[in-house]
C-alpha cells in the first residue's frame, strides 16, 4: 500500500496532470537555473564584491566572508548540486532546504535593497517554491526520489521518508 505524501492530497483536489506537469517543469526550470548559475562561476568568479557590499542588520557578517575561497566554493557547488538534484529529481528534499537556505542567505545579505520595494522579492518567492518542494513529494514526478524511495520502503529504512519524501 502506498503511503499518502501532502503533495497527493493536493493534488487530488487539483486538475492532476496539468498541476503535475507544471511541478515538474518548476523543479527542472529551477535546477536549470541554479545550473546555470553555477556554470556561469566557473572560474576566476568571486563573491568576494557581493559580500562586501552587504546590507543591513548583518553586513558586518557577511562583509566578514568577503575574500574566502572557501565561501565561493560552497557557493558554486551548492548552486550545482542543487540544480542538478532538482533536474533529476533525486535529493529534492535536502537539496530544495539548502537551496532555501541560500536564498535566505543572499536576501540578508543584501537586506536594505532587497527590501527596499517590500519585504517580499524574489529570494523569497524562491524560498517559498523550495518550502512547497520539500513539504510534497516533488521528486517523485518523473524523478529518482520516487524509484529509491520505494526500494528502500521495502527494506523499511526510516530515513528514506526524510530524503525522499
Amino acid at each position: 500500500m502506498k503511503t499518502q505524501i501532502a503533495f497527493d492530497h493536493f493534488e487530488k483536489a487539483t486538475q492532476q496532470k496539468w498541476f503535475t506537469t507544471a511541478l515538474l517543469l518548476l523543479r527542472v526550470a529551477l535546477g536549470f537555473i541554479f545550473l546555470y548559475a553555477a556554470y556561469s562561476k566557473f572560474g576566476d568568479w568571486s563573491a568576494a564584491g557581493y559580500l562586501a557590499s552587504a546590507s543591513g542588520p548583518f553586513a558586518e557578517f557577511f562583509q566578514s566572508l568577503a575574500g574566502s575561497v572557501f565561501i565561493d566554493q560552497l557557493n558554486i557547488w551548492g548552486q550545482l548540486l542543487i540544480g542538478a538534484a532538482l533536474i533529476l529529481g533525486i535529493f529534492v528534499r535536502p537539496a530544495s532546504f539548502f537551496g532555501a537556505v541560500m536564498m535566505a542567505l543572499y536576501y540578508l545579505a543584501h537586506f536594505e535593497q532587497n527590501t527596499q520595494l517590500g519585504l517580499i522579492d524574489q529570494h523569497i518567492i524562491y524560498i517559498l517554491i523550495f518550502v512547497v518542494f520539500m513539504a510534497g513529494g516533488v521528486g517523485h514526478v518523473l524523478g529518482l526520489d520516487g524509484l529509491i524511495q520505494r526500494n528502500l520502503r521495502k527494506q523499511k529504512v526510516w530515513w528514506s521518508q526524510i530524503l525522499f519524501g
